[in-house]
């Protein structure tokens, strides 16, 4: 009887001791977040990650209750932000606002040789927040009136129709590749030190073509300097009705898209992730989040993590077909 009662007595105490684990965990999980989240921009201030960030914040923290701080980290093209909440304790504390070009960057890094900062594969994907198109400027003083028109004289002459880049391996970089092996030709890249002065160099007639953003493009309708020939992606965009899209000229697969997306560092505990995932999809239905994207004529495109992660697997596809043709370990070992 003795041991009888004493095993009760134990099991009594173990069964308490497992129900007081339980509420303490379901306490903890109830408290996230506790204290400020940290929003890491890879990128300096003032640029499309930074804008749908600070537009995400405000309605972020009222979700939680919490500060959802923006913390610009930059350099080495948005790998050592991107790396820092990467590696970051996955607690929910550390989120990051990623774009197209950080996705494909480990495999860019292993193409040429090196190794990444980062995997993807270390990072949770959240939520997609915006996806613009690119728009195919040209100067209004060419002959080309049409987009038609433009292909055939690229086509008719590789290599002669030049454009103004912001740099190798970017977003416009990118596209004219793109381009070029969708119609069996070649543009020709002339490398400038970002988007603004890419802009610049057509503007002054220095190039024929270049590709441009929403707000660069809005920027520049009223000139009159710069022609639109057609904006990528399967919807026409209200800065310019008339530009057909490339999914009205069968083209859909060689368009380019800014897009960003947010995450978490992979690990993250799934009740977290929850209530991050909740969060997330009630700030960008509220009224200050979508008029600001709107101002700053940004597409939002919502799409919840199983979406998301899809998107983006189809898009660094396309991207990484791209840098198969162009990146070799010896043109980057100099």
């Amino acid at each position: 009887m003795h041991n009888k009662s004493m095993y009760k007595a134990i099991s009594i105490l173990i069964s308490g001791l497992f129900l007081f684990c339980q509420s303490i965990l379901s306490f903890a999980d109830e408290k996230y977040p506790s204290k400020a989240i940290n929003l890491i921009v890879p990128f300096a201030p003032g640029g499309g990650n930074d804008l749908v960030a600070r537009l995400l914040s405000g309605p972020l923290s009222t979700e939680f209750n919490q500060p959802v701080v923006v913390i610009n980290k930059l350099g080495a093209g948005g790998s050592i932000g991107t790396a820092e909440v990467a590696h970051a304790n996955p607690d929910g504390y550390n989120l990051v606002l990623l774009n197209s070009a950080n996705i494909t960057y480990p495999e860019s890094e292993k193409l040429a040789g090196r190794k990444p900062l980062y995997e993807l594969s270390e990072l949770e994907p959240l939520a997609l927040l915006s996806n613009d198109p690119v728009f195919i400027v040209i100067r209004a003083d060419l002959p080309y009136k049409n987009i038609g028109e433009f292909f055939k004289a690229a086509q008719a002459k590789p290599g002669s129709i030049d454009y103004s880049s912001s740099g190798n391996l970017g977003p416009i970089h990118i596209q004219y590749e793109l381009l070029g092996s969708a119609l069996n030709t070649s543009f020709t890249q002339i490398q400038y030190k970002g988007v603004g002065p890419s802009m610049l160099a057509l503007l002054g007639g220095e190039v024929h073509t270049t590709a441009v953003n929403p707000a660069t493009l809005s920027a520049q309708l009223g000139s009159g300097k710069v022609r639109v020939l057609a904006v990528t992606g399967e919807q026409r965009h209200p800065l310019v009705p008339d530009a057909p899209t490339f999914k009205e000229l069968g083209m859909l697969e060689s368009g380019y898209r800014l897009w960003t997306g947010i995450y978490a560092p992979a690990g993250t505990p799934p009740d977290v992730l929850k209530k991050l995932n909740v969060a997330i999809a009630n700030a960008v239905k509220s009224t200050r989040f979508t008029n600001g994207m709107k101002q700053a004529n940004l597409i939002l495109d919502y799409r919840e993590p199983v979406e998301f992660k899809k998107f983006v697997d189809d898009d660094s596809k396309k991207v990484l077909k791209v840098f198969g043709k162009l990146i070799t370990p010896e043109t980057n070992k100099k």
